[in-house]
């Protein structure tokens, strides 16, 4: 003898329930990948503090968790600097960044080196906007920093592309951890019982 029967399944109910899961998933694996992130940061510590975690959820689309910055260091820090920095096929910004004002136009395109500044002033990756004696234009003062003639800040930094790794060697773990999400959901519950 039957005694209960089926009467539709609560999508709305059982999509909401899901995505508030998922959510909370996906708020732990940004943490887990801001964490590595800022575990990957050599070259410009001053970027861990400004790194910033996001959750972006577009009901019944997507659920997004996002690592983020807008501080001017993670630029280097990603992609590097000077003659170390890595080129346009790695470094998505550097073709508008080489077609800017803040490019130092005495700079030789392919070695990137940093080269000293004509007279004048000048606004800086930072922003900031300074002023060049131009005792030294064009000179590679990448090596006067490595001889120890300038401050070393003016020496070149490899990228490390620290936000790229720390996705990238987190990726088993938050396809896995999603999988696990869906899969130990309880879509069973979700089904009204009932006469039509």
């Amino acid at each position: 003898m039957i005694t209960g029967m089926l009467n539709g399944y609560d999508y709305q109910g059982a999509e909401a329930a899901l995505t508030r899961r998922l959510a909370a998933e996906v708020v732990e694996l940004t943490k887990l990948v801001l964490n590595s992130a800022r575990g990957n940061i050599r070259y410009y510590p001053d970027v861990a503090a400004q790194l910033q975690e996001q959750l972006f959820v577009l009901a019944g689309q997507s659920v997004n968790g996002v690592v983020s910055t807008t501080f001017w260091q993670a630029w280097l820090e990603q992609f590097g600097k000077g003659s170390l920095m890595a080129g346009p096929d790695l470094n998505p910004g550097l073709v508008r960044y080489m077609s800017s004002s803040e490019w130092n136009g005495l700079r030789d395109r392919s070695s990137r080196a940093i080269v000293g500044r004509i007279k004048g002033t000048y606004r800086g990756i930072d922003g900031v906007e300074r002023k060049s004696g131009g005792g030294r234009a064009g000179v590679n003062l990448e090596e006067l920093a490595a001889q120890g003639e300038i401050d070393p800040a003016f020496g070149p930094t490899p990228p490390t592309f620290f936000l790229r790794i720390a996705l990238q060697s987190n990726r088993g773990r938050i396809l896995a951890s999603l999988q696990r999400v869906v899969e130990a959901f309880p879509y069973h519950e979700y089904f009204r019982e009932g006469k039509p």
